[in-house]
């Protein structure tokens, strides 16, 4: 009768410890995070992933270069952060924001932007140029959340801008279409 006790209290033992193992298998292939990527300052003590970075920072100076202010209000955000913003939006508090594992923002490849509207200057200066960096908006409800995608976030044609737009500048506009021809 003890070796009948003593079998099924291996069984409960096994059953108790398998899920553990294989909890532990299965975080082993989970895609890392951004802790194991190296996270650069971008902006104002705000960081992301290095190639995000990089990306950012190029066309931070484009914008700047064609009079458009591209400031940072997220970027990185830790667990913790991102579990604390979650639980002001499920409490009516806050904005809308992902649930913690799920936002691109604790992988260091997501920012937000300070855009106003889709009417502004600066969202209309993203939503033409942010492709060729690798950035796109993912969001439909947020206008000023970005995210670097390189992979998948398509360059534009040439002579056309991110929405598909003609970028060459119009010959009749030029000085030498104006000359009159006499």
């Amino acid at each position: 009768m003890s070796l009948a006790f003593l079998r099924w209290g291996v069984l409960i033992l096994v059953c108790l410890i398998a899920p553990l193992a294989t909890a532990a298998e299965a975080k082993k292939l989970r895609r890392p995070k951004a802790k194991g990527a190296k996270l650069v300052h971008v902006q104002r003590g705000e960081r992301l992933q290095h190639a995000a970075a990089a990306a950012f920072k190029r066309m931070h100076e484009s914008a700047r270069t064609e009079g458009v202010s591209l400031r940072v209000t997220s970027g990185y955000r830790s667990r913790q952060e991102q579990r604390w913003l979650y639980e002001r939006y499920r409490k009516g508090l806050g904005p809308q924001a992902a649930r913690p594992g799920r936002s691109n923002h604790q992988r260091g490849l997501a920012v937000d932007l300070v855009v106003g509207d889709v009417s502004t200057t600066t969202y209309e200066w993203l939503a033409s140029n942010a492709c060729r960096f690798g950035f796109r908006r993912t969001v439909a409800s947020e206008p000023w959340h970005w995210e670097y995608r390189p992979r998948t976030t398509r360059a534009p044609a040439k002579g056309q801008d991110c929405l598909g737009r003609d970028t060459t500048p119009d010959l009749q506009d030029t000085p030498l279409a104006k000359k009159d021809p006499s």
